[in-house]
């Protein structure tokens, strides 16, 4: 091919020879898209509605999960047919409690559908959640060591003195949730499109209440699948809300049933392990030889 030399541009694209096409750039060209990821939501087991609401989520749900002594498990919260929430009712408290995404997270498309069937399915007459935010990349005008971060709470109530006369702060903007529990919160702050006799027309009172975390949390995956590593993390004390946190959870756990309305539930003594006492040491005693376990 001739290429003029005092030409001002280089010559048209279909000028351009080339043995074999694949080796032109065509900058105009569009990745496929990925195909949207189905929602498929069941519950199974009993549901009971009209009840407060505790919705517990991730490494604190787990870890707090653990002191709490939340008893038999009533109902599954399945999606894609992979268990996300367990339904408690403990006896020491009158409300419902969702332990949710403690053993596989959710994708971003998949948080609305599940918080919005979880309100639904239990029609709840106040709404209190747990979760975590991590202290490394909370913004604020000057650093906070983790040792010394806060709880911190957002809340649709009208009534908040019991979360402003206490030791917890405000998770204040330029902040952002970024898990299941701002999908509750933010449908919580809306009314019911069509208001009923067993839904109340004004928005639902719900409180949040975040545990400081001490790493940052890897991104939301793109898929449901069950993680065997959120299983052996019950075995650690720092999954993800840190260690030397059992005064924050002790804390937290008393705001989230004052939130409920619950001082009875909220006066309750929050202990490190207590529910895993038992569990651990029908393991120890399986691991023994001539239990069936294995040398250790």
């Amino acid at each position: 091919m001739d290429v003029d030399p005092l030409a001002d541009t280089v010559p048209p694209r279909y000028n351009v020879e080339s043995d074999d096409e694949e080796d032109e750039v065509r900058p105009l060209s569009v990745a496929p898209a990925a195909a949207m990821l189905q929602i498929d939501i069941s519950i199974k087991g009993d549901i009971p509605t009209g009840k407060g609401l505790l919705v517990a989520t991730g490494d604190v749900a787990r870890r707090w999960a653990r002191g709490a002594d939340l008893g038999e498990q009533s109902a599954v919260v399945y999606v894609n047919k992979v268990q996300i929430g367990l339904v408690f009712q403990p006896k020491w408290t009158e409300s419902s409690v969702l332990v949710s995404e403690a053993l596989g997270r959710l994708p971003l498309s998949a948080m609305h559908p599940y918080a919005k069937t979880v309100l639904h399915s239990f029609k709840p007459k106040s709404l209190a959640l747990l979760d975590s935010y991590p202290v490394p990349t909370y913004a604020t005008d000057a650093p906070i060591p983790f040792h010394e971060a806060p709880v911190r709470y957002l809340s649709t109530a009208q009534d908040t003195a019991f979360l402003t006369s206490s030791a917890a702060r405000l998770f204040a903007p330029p902040n952002l949730i970024q898990s299941t529990s701002a999908a509750f919160l933010s449908l919580a702050s809306l009314p019911p499109p069509t208001p009923s006799p067993s839904t109340p027309s004004s928005p639902l009172q719900a409180t949040l209440i975040l545990i400081p975390a001490p790493h940052i949390p890897p991104p939301a995956p793109k898929d449901i699948t069950a993680s065997l590593s959120l299983l052996s993390q019950d075995h650690h004390d720092d999954d993800g809300v840190g260690a030397a946190v059992p005064k924050l959870v002790g804390d937290a756990q008393r705001l989230v049933f004052e939130a409920l309305g619950e001082r009875g539930a909220a006066a309750r003594v929050w202990q490190v392990g207590a529910a895993g006492k038992e569990r651990e040491g029908v393991a120890k005693r399986r691991t023994e030889v001539g239990e069936g376990g294995m040398y250790i």
